[in-house]
């Protein structure tokens, strides 16, 4: 049950509607699509700067290494000093330094400044989410993790379809890309510093500022937030490996440069479609685990067999297997947000911790499933698979059902500034 007035106010609140939307607008353009639209254009970034491909690679990945641990300081920074003055600080610092990459004249220049946007691009997924718990009651958290969701799968499938093609010969080159991606981030963080209400609240109802380590503590008691992480480390590795090495793989089989693209670009595209109209099932039906281990099932599947299929059946299992991506992502998220005991004052730090965890499988993945291309071009698709199949056996096996059927506790929305 609900009791704050705040909580209250909020999930009954038709304004509720208006910051879905800016939820879903901001990882579209803060975070997806910029950083999707960045690999295209590497053939150009390594000719204009004279970087080796592997200076390049430690680019791409720097960003990802940075967000295992940024992920669950974000979330503690989110519960102390509120949703608002959190996303409108980060959607600030990503623009700054994102349009700074622009400037870069060496590769230890653009390093440091995609190191710094990167931490910026971490905190912000996990602070959406954290919205989702303070203006979403128990019945519609999954509906709304998966508008949320829709926001990353839209910027997953344009942007590398639209950075080369239609923004870098519209403004010139990279680097305009780039300034033009900054300057869209520093507005959509004068937008939540517009749109997103001051909360103000008398002192009766006043959340305590609990420190990083008393909020760590808390929730590492929490066994389930550690099973959805841990749980997440295998989808995480499955989807960072395959979405990696699917397009090297189709053109080192004979496929057309555009037509492997595409392919992967058909997962997103599935993926996005089906993840509002799923996670408001998951809603409907309260079956979060069973969704989970289906979603798991369906990518351990999928993934694995395009180690054996014939390659005409390829487009339409990546099409298959994307329907249920980003709707796993969405109901785990909001798994984790339903967790037994967990409190509104600690919503963030759980949500950080559990990406945290699930961020490690990311990092280790593609090089570890990659390793294995010399005893065939298609068995990194096993590994991979496998990784996904290893989540199924935590949620069958590990993760306790939650306990009722009217889940979380009152959420306590913290001051924002």
């Amino acid at each position: 049950m609900l009791t704050n007035p705040l909580a209250i106010y909020q999930t009954r609140s038709a304004y509720r509607w208006v910051i879905l939307l800016l939820c879903a607008l901001t990882p579209l353009f803060v975070v997806t699509l910029p950083a999707m639209s960045l690999p295209p254009l590497f053939t150009s970034i390594a000719a204009d700067l004279n970087l080796t491909l592997v200076e390049v690679g430690l680019i791409w990945g720097v960003g990802s290494f940075i967000g295992i641990f940024f992920a669950l300081i974000g979330g503690t920074l989110g519960d102390r000093f509120g949703s608002r003055a959190t996303l409108f600080a980060c959607c600030l610092g990503a623009g700054i330094f994102g349009l700074t990459r622009a400037f870069a004249q060496d590769f230890s220049a653009l390093l440091l400044t995609t190191l710094v946007f990167g931490i910026f691009g971490a905190i912000i997924p996990v602070i959406l989410f954290k919205v989702a718990r303070e203006w979403f009651p128990p019945h519609q958290l999954g509906m709304a993790s998966g508008v949320i969701s829709s926001g990353f799968a839209t910027g997953l499938m344009l942007g590398p379809l639209l950075s080369t093609s239609v923004i870098a010969p519209t403004l010139g080159g990279w680097r305009q890309v780039l300034v033009f991606y900054g300057i869209v981030a520093i507005v959509m963080s004068l937008l939540w510093l517009l749109v997103h209400p001051v909360t103000r609240r008398d002192a009766a109802h006043a959340a305590p500022r609990v420190s990083f380590m008393d909020s760590l503590r808390f929730v590492m008691r929490l066994r389930n937030v550690w099973i959805l992480g841990i749980g997440g480390l295998g989808i995480n590795a499955c989807f960072a490996g395959f979405t990696g090495y699917l397009p090297t793989y189709l053109k080192s089989i004979g496929w057309q440069p555009l037509d492997a693209d595409q392919a992967l670009a058909a997962f997103f595209l599935a993926s996005l479609c089906a993840v509002i109209p799923l996670s408001i099932l998951s809603d409907r039906f309260r079956l979060r685990r069973s969704f989970l281990i289906f979603g798991a099932a369906v990518l351990a599947t999928g993934i694995g067999s395009l180690s054996v299929i014939d390659t005409s059946l390829i487009v339409v299992t990546i099409a298959i297997t994307g329907l249920v991506f980003d709707s796993f992502m969405a109901i785990l998220n909001a798994s984790v947000l339903e967790v037994d005991g967990l409190t509104g004052v600690y919503a963030g730090t759980a949500i950080g911790f559990a990406t945290m965890i699930r961020n490690l499988g990311g990092a280790f993945s593609p090089a570890l499933g990659n390793s294995l291309v010399p005893l065939g071009a298609s068995v990194p698709f096993l590994f991979w698979g496998g990784m996904a199949l290893f989540t199924v056996a935590m949620f069958v096996f590990v993760l306790k059902p939650h306990k009722t059927s009217t889940p979380i506790a009152d959420p306590v929305v913290p001051v924002s500034a």
